[in-house]
């Protein structure tokens, strides 16, 4: 933690007046912390404190009541030093399972499942960010005779996720010959990261001309040019209209900008790509968020990979008033079943 611990009592007074706040959307008094949450002190006492906590920036008085929420920084020494996680119940944690149980729908109808079960679980819009395939390792590729002058290429990566194209050649080519290049295009190009691809082994197997050197050439460009097109981000939401039931979006002054978040051409899908270069779990409050439409609005994610590589992210947006303590848990717990689920893909 880059800050310096308060002293005990000043963060039981912290966690309680954060969970109140959590809980109710109301700035919170030292009248309403004396009586429910049995700190064994005074209302003059935890005023006094609230208002220590205010003068160091960790509460802050949102208008002229008596009353005091957390600042950003009050959030953020919340999350990070005394928040309790919440557990998920067995059958949230079942439900969760069972949505991830059927792999023969392949890795983008589990990306729609990822969204619609962390949405589920939160009551926030989530966000599931599907990996740039430049970053995605080749898994295998598939020659298929259409006629004697067509092919079409399937293309897996290592999450499984396909991709295609149909190649007309000027003249026939026999099966035997598609079979080769085929059987050297897996040997040279598997576990290999299609920006590797592109940038060095095209160079490199067009050079050599591991196979009959046109078509294998033909093949390779097919591969790359394909797949610039799925190379954007693309992100998948899920759970929008949760927002509109939180006090804090009621206006419609501050509902706009959190709906343009999660609208096509938004800047979010590059947030949020920016940070898988970051692994594991991230919370992010309110100002520290680099976009300015995300000042009141926090975000938890956490990166996916296949096989140690970060493939993309997960995540839910929400107030910066959000249950922290059940979005981290439910976020961790099904990043945890995607990962998974991504390696039994790459396995097949």
């Amino acid at each position: 933690m880059a800050f310096k611990r308060m002293d005990e009592r000043k963060e039981k007074i912290l966690r309680a007046t954060t969970d109140e706040y959590i809980a109710s959307a109301e700035p919170v008094g030292s009248r309403t912390i004396a009586r429910k949450y049995d700190l064994g002190l005074s209302p003059a006492t935890i005023r006094n404190e609230m208002a220590d906590l205010e003068e160091s920036g960790y509460l802050q008085q949102p208008h002229t009541s008596a009353g005091r929420i957390p600042s950003v920084l009050g959030y953020r020494y919340y999350v990070d030093a005394l928040m309790e996680q919440r557990s998920l119940t067995p059958q949230e944690e079942s439900a969760v399972r069972q949505e991830f149980e059927d792999r023969r729908r392949g890795i983008d109808e589990l990306l729609v499942r990822t969204s619609r079960v962390l949405s589920q679980l939160t009551h926030y819009p989530a966000m599931v960010l599907a990996p740039e395939m430049d970053n995605a390792i080749f898994r295998h590729v598939q020659l298929i005779p259409i006629d004697p002058t067509a092919i079409m290429v399937l293309v897996v990566s290592g999450s499984g996720r396909v991709e295609h194209g149909v190649m007309k050649l000027e003249s026939a080519i026999s099966e035997s010959d598609i079979e080769s290049v085929s059987n050297s295009l897996n040997r040279a190009l598997k576990g290999r990261t299609f920006s590797e691809i592109k940038s060095t082994l095209f160079n490199q197997m067009r050079s050599e001309a591991i196979a009959n050197d046109c078509f294998t050439e033909d093949i390779l460009r097919l591969i790359t040019n394909s797949l610039r097109s799925k190379n954007e981000e693309n992100m998948r939401v899920d759970g929008t209209i949760n927002i509109i039931e939180q006090p804090e979006f009621k206006e419609v002054d501050k509902l706009k900008p959190f709906l343009s978040l999660l609208s096509e051409g938004s800047n979010l899908p590059r947030y949020l790509s920016e940070l898988t270069n970051q692994s594991g779990l991230q919370v992010i409050i309110g100002e520290e968020n680099k976009l300015p439409e995300m000042t009141d609005c926090s975000v938890v994610t956490a990166t996916y990979d296949v096989g140690g590589r970060a493939m993309g992210i997960i995540g839910v947006l929400g107030p910066t008033r959000m249950e922290y303590n059940r979005v981290v848990t439910a976020v961790e717990y099904v990043a945890a079943c995607l990962n998974e689920m991504l390696l039994l893909f790459s396995k097949e």
